[in-house]
């Protein structure tokens, strides 16, 4: 058997999309996590059921998705989830403006990952047929990327989260396991999200991380006791009918 000929080098703007990537994913990141410290868990992921929404627009505006009737639905069932989930209940003190701040930073982090996945989709199903990204596997695309990311991260951590990196902060022998094993995880997720959006679109992989959105919600609520308005259980429920909506919209465009 002949060996495969090695793939050519990555151009100057194929390397811009690689840095790109790896730049926004781990801004993304750093909201999502610091958003924690003004939401729940529950709170942040039913927030999160918007990004389909985002999602949308983005593929739409790079010219990745069309519109038809069922999406516009799809549309505007988002839309009206997020009117329902920007409703603040009455908090005591100032944990009102905290809770629009940690929405305010989930919402940024939410557009960010949609020009992240639209990129992504860019790279994996458009690039020349030849080129050095076509021809460059998800590993290789990770192995580029997670190193930026995890440059962008530490540099946040250093802005705003400086005292954990203090001499008196007592760190566990088993931290370092720990952390390994969250990293061999991630990646293994990344992995499997990249050949979703290789395979399906960014669109699709974003209506299946809302539906898997369920669970996390409903442990957040069952198992850490987080308090959910109404107008959030509402809101959480128009995005995945929404969601839904799409999926049909999807199914029959590969029947047509």
């Amino acid at each position: 058997h002949s060996k495969r000929p090695p793939a050519p080098p990555l151009q100057s703007h194929e390397n811009m999309y690689v840095v790109v990537i790896g730049l926004v994913q781990g801004l993304e990141i750093g909201l999502t996590n610091k958003a924690l410290e003004f939401l729940t868990v529950a709170a942040r992921t039913m927030i999160s059921s918007t990004s389909v929404l985002f999602m949308m627009c983005t593929a739409r505006f790079w010219g990745l998705e069309r519109l038809g009737l069922l999406r516009l639905c799809s549309s505007a069932l988002m839309i009206m989830g997020g009117v329902f989930q920007c409703h603040v209940p009455e908090l005591p003190g100032g944990r009102s403006s905290a809770h629009w701040l940690g929405m305010l930073m989930q919402m940024i982090s939410m557009i960010l990952s949609a020009q992240r996945w639209a990129l992504a989709q860019f790279v994996l199903q458009r690039s020349p047929v030849g080129s050095g990204l076509a021809q460059t596997t998800k590993l290789q695309l990770l192995a580029r990327t997670l190193p930026i990311t995890g440059v962008v991260c530490l540099v946040l951590a250093l802005l705003f989260e400086r005292q954990s990196f203090s001499s008196d902060v007592t760190v566990p022998a088993i931290l370092g396991f720990r952390v390994v094993s969250i990293a061999c995880g991630l990646t293994g997720m990344l992995y499997a999200e990249l050949k979703l959006v290789s395979l399906l679109s960014a669109v699709a992989f974003n209506v299946l991380s809302t539906l898997h959105q369920i669970p996390i919600v409903l442990a957040g609520v069952i198992l850490q006791h987080n308090t959910v308005s109404i107008s959030s259980w509402a809101g959480f429920a128009c995005c995945l009918i929404g969601a839904l909506v799409y999926a049909i919209a999807r199914y029959s465009d590969v029947h047509e």
